[in-house]
């Protein structure tokens, strides 16, 4: 009963509105010689000046700038059964002979994404997981990993925690895809 009557007079200040003294609310406990948070406000001529001058805002002449990343310039597709994956471009490893065809520079098929490409296709295609120094080429691939990968006839894909990744060319010597 005690606790109970206490917590009631405790919230007695807060229902009537007031603050209590010292909660630094409002205009009166702000100090007397604290200045407004601009000098001087910037005219609609000035903040055009400033826009020209750093090139800030709409859109940049069109030419200009660092030119776009293209991703189908920089990826290969798999195709099997009328779908298809993308990879970026030096993450197969391993091509087969009897699998050249399935390894296109464009889009041909329904996309599907690459964990649900390997699982449908897993008789054809197969992960190689990779060190990120291992794609990066910072060391290099052990070759009986590289042989063994290759002698199961499959295409083999270079991944790093299940998805694909471009190896390094030093790295991978045994088995590169050839160039298209």
């Amino acid at each position: 009963m005690k606790l109970s009557l206490f917590a009631l007079l405790a919230l007695v200040p807060l229902a009537s509105g007031q603050a209590p003294e010292g909660a630094g609310m409002g205009a009166g406990h702000l100090p007397k010689d604290i200045k407004a948070p601009i000098g001087r406000a910037v005219s609609d001529k000035d903040l055009k000046a400033r826009q020209e001058r750093e090139k800030f805002g709409g859109f940049a002449p069109e030419g200009s700038g660092p030119q776009g990343w293209d991703l189908e310039k920089n990826s290969e597709f798999l195709v099997f059964d009328g779908n298809y994956t993308i990879v970026p471009k030096g993450a197969i490893l391993h091509v087969p002979e009897r699998y050249k065809t399935q390894v296109v520079a464009k889009p041909q098929g329904n996309f599907i994404l690459w964990q649900e490409f390997i699982t449908r296709y897993r008789a054809v295609v197969s992960s190689f997981e990779v060190s990120l120094e291992e794609a990066s080429g910072q060391a290099a691939i052990k070759p009986e990993r590289l042989d063994a990968a290759s002698k199961t006839g499959m295409i083999v894909v270079g991944t790093l925690n299940h998805n694909p990744i471009s190896v390094a060319k030093g790295t991978a010597t045994v088995a590169q895809t050839p160039a298209r």
